[in-house]
């Protein structure tokens, strides 16, 4: 993807497990990635395509679970968006289901109602309290709450005493993806965190852990469908811990 097209703009609160987005949507292509997903139509309808296309009136709001091959749309619209992983209070199984569903008006009005990142934080609890609790490996949580951007698979599995191959059965039961995707969602996590102190691409790239610029573009092209460009270099980012 190019660096043509429309931008997004607006803000991004970045917590643990988490992140707030308050945009006007810019293009993007079909993508997946390790984070589940609630998007709310604000002022005007927009779509959710990709495996299972859902069209949302203005005030309703979709819940789409990790790996669900997905984009939105129109360029334009005004959408505030959930993204939450397991790191978020050590849960796995987040949703409890597979597919794409609608939240229920009291969810969606409490989601609308959110000022703040704070907010957003307590709505996600409250939201994620409605589902079963299941627990992520102690020892994983534990040893991401201090990873190092590039840390390979060999290392974390070091620093955790454990196989590369236990290693990954537990990320892939609790996360739902390969030990080597998971390390590069955290890497965009760092990038995307350095980018409230500096707005070179460049600089973010290499706070996360990447080779070079255009290896950042190319991760977040497939986990969100976007380059930094057009869907980072207009966002307002915060942080709430």
């Amino acid at each position: 993807m190019s660096g043509r097209g429309s931008p997004w703009s607006g803000t991004m609160v970045l917590g643990v497990g988490w992140a707030l987005l308050d945009v006007r949507a810019g293009d993007n292509r079909p993508h997946r990635h390790l984070a589940h997903q609630v998007s709310l139509a604000l002022d005007a309808p927009c779509a959710i395509g990709g495996t299972l296309s859902l069209h949302l009136a203005a005030g309703e709001a979709a819940a789409i679970p990790a790996g669900t091959l997905h984009s939105l749309g129109p360029a334009g619209s005004a959408v505030r968006t959930i993204y939450v992983d397991p790191r978020f209070g050590g849960r796995c199984d987040l949703f409890g289901r597979p597919e794409p569903f609608r939240l229920p008006p009291t969810q969606t009005a409490a989601l609308r109602a959110v000022r703040s990142g704070t907010e957003a934080k307590e709505w996600i609890a409250r939201f994620l309290g409605t589902s079963p609790v299941s627990l992520i490996d102690s020892r994983l949580r534990s040893a991401l709450a201090g990873i190092e951007p590039g840390m390979s698979a060999a290392e974390l599995a070091q620093a955790m005493g454990l196989s590369r191959a236990r290693l990954r059965e537990v990320v892939s039961r609790d996360f739902g993806f390969p030990t080597v995707k998971l390390l590069q969602w955290l890497q965009l996590q760092h990038a995307i965190d350095a980018l409230r102190h500096s707005a070179s691409l460049a600089d973010a790239a290499a706070a996360g852990g990447f080779a070079d610029q255009a290896h950042f573009n190319r991760r977040l092209v497939e986990w969100f469908g976007v380059t930094p460009s057009l869907g980072l270099a207009q966002l307002d980012i915060s942080i709430v811990r």
